[in-house]
This record gives C-alpha cells, sequence and structure tokens, in this order.
C-alpha cells in the first residue's frame, strides 16, 4: 500500500527542507504499478525524474489534520505508457479532464506540512522496504525520486 510522508531529511542539498513523499511499490496495487511507470516516462533531472506539469502533477489538500495528496496526469500519458485508462474512473477537482491515478493520506501535525516544498516527491520501493533505506538510497543516487508539480493553472 503507498505511503506518505511530510518529512526533512530527504534532499541531502537542503536537509532542513521539508519534503512531502509519496512512496510506492512497483509490484504493488494497479494504482501504485501506475504511478511507478511514470517514472519511464519522465525527464532525467539532476538526480531526479521531472514530469512536465502539462502531462501529470500532484494535486494536494488539507482537510482538518489529514493531508491528502492525488497524484494525476492526462489520459494521453496512459495511452503512452500502455495503461488501460478504464481502471482510473476517478477525476480530480482541479482538472477534470485528467485521470487520478492515486490518493494517499496521512495525518499532519505541528505545523510541519506548512513548511513543505510546493513539489511532491515520489519514491519507488518495494514492500516493507525500511524508510531509512530508501531515503539513503535518495542520498546515495541509487534511487531517485520522481519529481510532480502543484497542478497547472485552471482556465477562466
Amino acid at each position: 500500500m503507498a505511503q506518505l510522508w511530510v518529512r526533512d531529511g530527504m534532499d541531502p542539498e537542503a536537509p532542513d527542507a521539508v519534503v512531502v513523499a509519496v512512496v510506492v511499490d512497483p509490484a504493488g496495487t494497479a494504482e501504485e504499478r501506475a504511478v511507478a511507470a511514470l517514472f519511464s516516462y519522465a525527464y532525467d533531472g539532476d538526480g531526479t525524474f521531472l514530469l512536465v506539469r502539462t502531462d501529470g502533477w500532484a494535486e494536494r489538500r488539507v482537510d482538518g489534520d489529514v493531508l491528502t495528496v492525488e497524484i494525476v496526469v492526462h489520459r494521453a500519458v496512459l495511452d503512452a505508457l500502455g495503461i488501460d485508462g478504464a481502471g482510473f474512473p476517478e477525476r480530480p477537482l482541479v482538472r477534470p479532464d485528467a485521470v487520478r491515478l492515486l490518493r494517499v493520506s496521512t495525518p499532519v501535525v505541528g505545523g510541519r506540512y506548512d513548511r513543505a516544498l510546493d513539489v511532491t516527491a515520489v519514491l519507488s520501493a518495494p514492500a516493507g522496504a525500511a524508510a531509512e533505506q530508501i531515503v539513503a538510497d535518495v542520498h546515495s543516487g541509487e534511487a531517485w525520486p520522481l519529481i510532480l508539480a502543484p497542478p497547472p493553472p485552471t482556465a477562466g
């Protein structure tokens, strides 16, 4: 099952930066596998993969003390990846013409989320992997995060 983290120490160049990160199992649920497939669709960055905001993004909202992140792409991305869009009937609030791949939530307390970067990181790790090992793999460059921007502006 996908995890949602709000933590510092993720970025070795900015260890105090608070990062919102979604961790998916590439062999997990259909939703997790679809999100993991985005790594192959994204562009290589400097130690990261970058998904162009016109292709997909992360929508975040806080209700009370619960943070919810939705990972969203346009249907053309699913077509390019060979993923049947029929398995993803949910539409995002911001752009109902897009497809929601995954929704994950976690409690947030203590104001940490208020300091979080605007972008959302996605990490791919097998189920049961220890958080410390996942972060260590990112720091060593063995694993690159996929970086998702906030939603594009709405028309109007």
